[in-house]
């Protein structure tokens, strides 16, 4: 915040990145990323799901999320190898 008085429980200004992304995720594709999500963790559960039940760009952002999560997971195991110096 840019008030150095604010405290925790001072609104957002409104470039405060929080209260963009609130904005965004009030959009329709803010939306769609949401539902998203949502239907990602219903996949890591065991549910299933066909091609033919999900829209194609739900099934981009599914592949958009999971590309990132290997990302993740890939530097976490390379930083936790260079702190064990194997």
């Amino acid at each position: 915040m840019r008030d150095p008085w604010a405290t925790a429980d001072s609104p957002r200004c409104e470039d405060c990145p929080l209260s963009m992304l609130d904005a965004y995720l009030g959009t329709a594709a803010g939306q769609l990323i949401g539902q998203t999500i949502d239907l990602d963790f219903a996949l890591q559960a065991g549910v299933t799901v066909s091609l033919r039940d999900i829209t194609y760009p739900e099934f981009l952002l599914l592949r958009l999320l999971s590309e990132e999560r290997n990302k993740f997971q890939e530097e976490e195991m390379k930083k936790a190898t260079r702190r064990h110096g194997r």
